[in-house]
């Protein structure tokens, strides 16, 4: 998991304000209602997950999940993300309704995620320190709570909380192993995925070390493109580059 950092909002979750506005105007009527679960939000998905939200958030993620940095392509598509659950929360008592109805549209919730991460990990889950510092509502600040699960595009850089021996990711502080084991970013085909890709960085260590001195024509080719798998394999866009960078650390 890296940092996300994302652009301006795409044009087309302005429409989103006034459904926004609605939504909080039904809920001041009848709060209690929309808290027991006998009426509930309606959002529009042509709000949020149009293609031009989509595509704005998959380029500022480098075509990667927001969580575990798998790569998107034909055979694995995403979802929008909404990382506070737009409906009910699945909490430590059960259900939390009605959910953050107010930030169904909101630009800074919204991320792009694998199918895996988002519709069989994370879900409506978004677990808290304190569960009484929930805001339950549009009158609440958000700023009191103090989340259990990193926010890609929040102050806290990613890399200081999760760290990876191998393929494996482990929590570098209490908020990394929440967000590991509330994602489940070691669950065993992705650490598989991880491991096939570092097996592959490891081959360039090893035709690095095994050529480098050699004045061959060829084994200077065959090093130079070796060094630049691996130089590129740090950077933002590669595939699991927070397990590359921690791999390779010290090594090129």
């Amino acid at each position: 998991m890296i940092s996300v950092i994302k652009p301006a909002a795409p044009a087309a979750l302005a429409a989103g304000v006034p459904l926004t506005a609605a939504n909080c105007a039904a809920y001041d009527l009848d709060p209690a209602a929309y808290r027991l679960g006998t009426r509930r939000f309606t959002f529009d998905k042509k709000v949020y997950g149009p293609a031009s939200v989509k595509q704005t958030l998959k380029v500022a993620q480098h075509h990667k999940c927001c969580f575990c940095e798998a790569r998107f392509d034909a055979n694995h598509a995403g979802d929008v993300e909404h990382y506070r659950p737009k409906g009910a929360i699945t909490g430590p008592a059960g259900k939390i309704r009605p959910g953050y109805y107010w930030l169904a549209y909101a630009w800074p919730n919204l991320f792009y995620a694998c199918a895996d991460c988002n519709q069989y990990r994370k879900r409506s889950l978004f677990p808290l320190a304190d569960e009484a510092h929930r805001a339950t509502d549009h009158h609440h600040d958000l700023g009191g709570e103090t989340p259990l699960i990193l926010d890609p595009c929040g102050a806290e850089n990613p890399r200081l909380h999760i760290a990876f021996k191998g393929d494996v990711p482990a929590g570098a502080t209490d908020l990394g192993r929440a967000t590991v084991e509330a994602l489940k970013l070691d669950r065993e085909a992705l650490n598989l995925a991880r491991r096939s890709h570092l097996t592959i960085l490891d081959r360039m260590l090893r035709v690095v070390a095994a050529l480098e001195h050699s004045a061959d024509p060829e084994h200077v080719a065959l090093v130079t493109e070796a060094r630049e798998t691996l130089q590129n394999a740090v950077l933002p866009r590669a595939v699991f580059s927070a397990a590359a960078q921690d791999f390779l650390a010290g090594r090129i």
